[in-house]
């Protein structure tokens, strides 16, 4: 047997004996059951209560258990019989209304109307589900009704970045419970490659602190060499950080000669050339001999 369905069987067998003995006055209807333990405990044991009463006597019967063989048997005789009209007003406890000294009995008894106190209950909106599991509360029509609504306590989650939400379970909550993460700090360096900054298992980037760029890699906004600058077959970076391979032509060594007569120039092609030489030949100084 679940511990839910032995509460429920124990409430109900409370409310039984809690109804009875609100009946009988001894208990008010918010009563517990140990409230109610006490008041059965309470009851004496009167066994067969016998008693004759004459003729303008009374006899209070006393409070307790009676086997029901007692019997209350009054004296014949004449006389004249006072009798009283009483009013009373409804208690939360039973009354016995018993007439005063010096009355035979009551004429009458007045009830005058339930007081404000106790209000009407059929404006009473509350539903079974709308109060704690086996916590007791009067509907609109008055009944004792046990509570559904489930108690999850102090509910607690952590989230992460793969657990990013979280539903909180229908049902009453005691406050204490926390819905949180985990937060980190983490730090990178620059590179020449992009980087992706994720977060620990289990944890949340709180922020990411990015280092100076190295020294390695230098502020070029001052470069102003073009491809053209530069030697084929090598790399530069250019004023936008973009590597370039040059463009220069790469001549190499230049040696011409010329013999002055019918060769008298020679233009340098454009480019890179690691040196050389332009020389005459001796045809112009032949030809000056012979004049």
């Amino acid at each position: 047997m679940s511990i839910s369905t032995e509460i429920t069987r124990i409430t109900t067998a409370r409310n039984t004996i809690r109804t009875k003995l609100n009946e009988l006055g001894m208990v008010e209807t918010t009563a517990n059951i140990e409230d109610c333990a006490t008041a059965v405990d309470g009851i004496a044991n009167r066994g067969a209560v016998s008693a004759t009463v004459t003729e303008g006597s009374t006899y209070t019967i006393p409070a307790g258990y009676h086997n029901g063989s007692g019997t209350v048997s009054g004296v014949a005789g004449g006389g004249d019989y006072s009798l009283q009209s009483k009013t009373v007003t409804p208690t939360k406890s039973q009354q016995s209304i018993t007439p005063d000294s010096g009355y035979y009995g009551l004429s009458d008894v007045t009830v005058v109307a339930i007081p404000a106190v106790y209000q009407d209950v059929t404006s009473v909106t509350a539903t079974a589900a709308d109060v704690l599991a086996n916590k007791i509360f009067v509907d609109s029509t008055g009944k004792n009704t046990a509570g559904t609504m489930v108690n999850n306590g102090a509910v607690s989650k952590t989230l992460d970045t793969t657990t990013t939400s979280y539903t909180v379970p229908v049902g009453y909550h005691s406050g204490s419970g926390k819905v949180s993460i985990t937060t980190e700090t983490k730090s990178a360096t620059p590179t020449k490659s992009a980087q992706t900054i994720s977060a620990t298992s289990g944890k949340v980037l709180k922020s990411v602190s990015v280092a100076a760029i190295p020294v390695a890699y230098q502020d070029v906004t001052g470069v102003t060499a073009t491809a053209a600058n530069v030697l084929e077959n090598t790399k530069f970076v250019t004023s936008d950080g973009t590597l370039t391979d040059g463009e220069m032509t790469n001549i190499g060594e230049i040696n011409y000669s010329m013999d002055g007569l019918t060769v008298t120039s020679y233009s340098i092609p454009t480019g890179y050339t690691s040196g050389g030489s332009v020389s005459l030949t001796n045809d112009i100084e032949t030809a000056l001999a012979a004049i």
